[in-house]
C-alpha cells in the first residue's frame, strides 16, 4: 500500500472504461470511416540538410586545399595578416550574405517541394 497522501490517479478513475460522450475516431462522419491524410507519394527530401550540407562541404574543401600546401598556409597568412579592420568587416558582412544566401535557397527548395501537388 502507498504511503503518499496525495494520490495521481482519483480512486474511482477506470482506466478500462470508454467514454460515451466521445465520439469514436472511425466513425465520426455517420459511421462512414474518416479520410485519411494525404501521404506524399514518396520519401520528404530534406533540402535544408542537403544544401547546408554542400555549402560546408565546400567550406571544408578549400580550407583542406589551403592547409594541405605549405606555400599557400604561407600565403593565406600573409593575406590575413595585411587585413585592415575595414577589410575585415567587409568580409564578414560578405561571409553573412553567403549564409543568408544559403538559407534563402534552402528555404525556396523547401516550399517548392511543398507547393507541388499530391500524385
Amino acid at each position: 500500500m502507498s504511503t503518499d497522501s496525495n494520490p495521481t490517479t482519483p480512486y474511482d478513475f477506470d482506466p478500462t472504461a470508454t467514454d460515451a460522450a466521445a465520439p469514436d475516431a472511425a466513425t465520426t462522419t455517420l459511421g462512414s470511416p474518416a479520410p485519411a491524410a494525404s501521404v506524399p507519394a514518396g520519401p520528404v527530401i530534406r533540402w535544408a540538410a542537403i544544401v547546408w550540407g554542400l555549402a560546408l562541404a565546400a567550406i571544408a574543401s578549400v580550407l583542406l586545399v589551403i592547409v594541405t600546401d605549405l606555400e599557400r598556409r604561407q600565403d593565406f597568412s600573409s593575406w590575413l595578416e595585411t587585413l585592415t579592420p575595414g577589410t575585415f568587416a567587409l568580409y564578414a558582412v560578405l561571409a553573412l550574405g553567403g549564409l543568408l544566401l544559403v538559407a534563402g535557397l534552402a528555404g525556396i527548395l523547401r516550399r517548392a517541394t511543398r507547393s507541388r501537388p499530391v500524385r
